[in-house]
Formats: C-alpha cells, sequence, structure tokens
C-alpha cells in the first residue's frame, strides 16, 4: 500500500502547513518566498525533514512538485530532491531551453526525460519507481520519460527527505528554484506504519 510520508497538497498562504510522518525540521528551515506559501530554495537554503523512525524495505517512491526554476538555463547541476542516501533527483544542463532530469538509486545515474525550463510558471513534475523496474516521468500530467526496468529488485533505506542542496555554491548566489505544494509517497514491505503528525514551518 502506497503511503504519504511528507506533503503539501493545499497550500496555506500565510504559513507552511505540512504533513507527514512522526519526525524533525533540522535546524535552518527554508525561508518562504515573496509571494507568500513559495519556498525558495537555493544552495545552502534547503528544506530538511528527518524521519523519527527510518523507512526500511521501501519497493516503491511516488513524488509529485510544483516547482519554478527562474532562470532562463539551467547551467549546472540542480538539485531537487533527495532520499535519504539511496535516491536523488536532479536537473542538469542540456540546451539552452531545456534541462535534463537525472535520478540517482543507490550509486547508479540514470538520465530518464527531458525538462523544458519553467522561467515564467510552475511546472508539475511528477515521478514514479517501482522495484519491478517500471519508471514515469511526468511533466504536467504528460508522460515524458519511461523505463521498464530501472533498478530491478532494489530496495531503498530512507531516513530523510531534503528539497535542495543543504551546501552552500559561493558562485551560485540565486535562488535555484521556487517550490509550491508537494507530496512524497513511499511503498514498503512493511504493513505497520507510524500515524502522521503535522509537521507545521512558520
Amino acid at each position: 500500500m502506497w503511503r504519504s510520508v511528507l506533503l503539501r497538497e493545499f497550500p496555506d498562504h500565510d504559513s507552511w502547513s505540512v504533513r507527514g510522518l512522526p519526525g524533525t525540521w533540522s535546524p535552518g528551515p527554508l525561508a518562504p518566498g515573496p509571494a507568500g506559501g513559495i519556498a525558495t530554495i537555493a544552495p545552502g537554503r534547503s528544506l530538511h525533514y528527518v524521519l523519527d523512525t527510518p523507512l526500511v524495505e521501501v519497493v516503491g517512491i511516488s513524488c509529485l512538485l510544483r516547482f519554478k526554476h527562474p532562470g532562463r538555463i539551467v547551467d549546472s547541476s540542480v538539485r531537487i530532491l533527495r532520499l535519504g542516501e539511496a535516491f536523488e533527483l536532479s536537473l542538469e544542463p542540456l540546451t539552452t531551453f531545456r534541462a535534463l532530469v537525472r535520478i540517482r538509486l543507490h550509486r547508479s545515474w540514470h538520465d530518464i526525460g527531458q525538462l523544458a525550463n519553467p522561467a515564467t510558471c510552475f511546472t508539475e513534475l511528477g515521478f514514479d519507481w517501482h522495484t519491478s523496474g517500471k519508471t514515469y516521468l511526468r511533466v504536467d500530467g504528460h508522460l515524458v520519460g519511461y523505463h521498464d526496468a530501472l533498478s530491478r529488485g532494489a530496495r531503498l533505506s530512507i531516513s530523510d527527505i531534503t528539497f535542495g542542496s543543504p551546501e552552500p555554491v559561493l558562485t551560485s548566489p540565486a535562488p535555484c528554484y521556487e517550490l509550491g505544494e508537494f507530496s512524497v509517497r513511499t511503498r514498503t514491505r512493511r504493513t505497520r506504519w507510524p500515524r502522521r503528525q503535522p509537521a507545521d514551518v512558520h
């Protein structure tokens, strides 16, 4: 059964109301953007949530992110999402107006699809992976990438969730991207789950 780990599906413009499995925000949380309800994710300004009980035997990941890259082009690697040490999703330079979507499962990197740089509007990016190997990448509901045997048989362990990169990059002072709604869901072989709790960021 799929279960929500961390999500913000109905944004409250006065605060960052986030629900998730029991856990804590690490020191130095994100700073809301000027429009309210939008988080500015930049090098050294990440959203980091540490689970009280790490998830083990994860056999599926489903993520939906509404985000905007404010720059016209992606000219260096931009980390979007990391789940523990086993999974990472990033944007990589490709052409002037398109970026490559790259994921890492354990130590293997895979190019799964492309994304038009959303400089003026938000884009909904959806990613789904299952240990059967079936992997899907959707942009605004449209399938743009598919793999039928990606890391087949893999099992993941997830102890925390990070949007952006906690390490500052002196050569990239501008924000990497803006984050609105999001959801992170997983599927494990474990049948009992801890109860979800509010995980507000103010």
